[in-house]
């Protein structure tokens, strides 16, 4: 099985591990209370699969977890920008 290769999104995984184990959460009770399969959220924190938006916000909020809490640790995204070719739009002033 390929694995997730972009920088950012393997932060925001990372990420929730570190939640996961501060919090003492496991696979099995996220999945679970997530209704999911266990193997969903497997893939997921192993970097094997992305999942669906939806998906993404099930585990995190049966994890007990806010999407600001994922998406809140250190990254250089004006570096990742650039190396995955993102520019960013200018809004014009009325």
């Amino acid at each position: 099985m390929k694995h997730i290769e972009d920088k950012y999104l393997k932060a925001i995984i990372d990420n929730f591990i570190v939640l996961m184990k501060d919090k003492k959460i496991d696979v099995a009770t996220i999945a679970a209370a997530a209704n999911l399969d266990r193997k969903q959220v497997y893939r997921f924190i192993n970097g094997e699969n992305v999942p669906e938006l939806t998906t993404f916000l099930r585990i995190v909020l049966a994890s007990g977890f806010t999407p600001d809490e994922i998406f809140k640790f250190k990254f250089d995204l004006d570096s990742y920008m650039k190396s995955v070719g993102i520019q960013k739009i200018v809004h014009k002033e009325e």
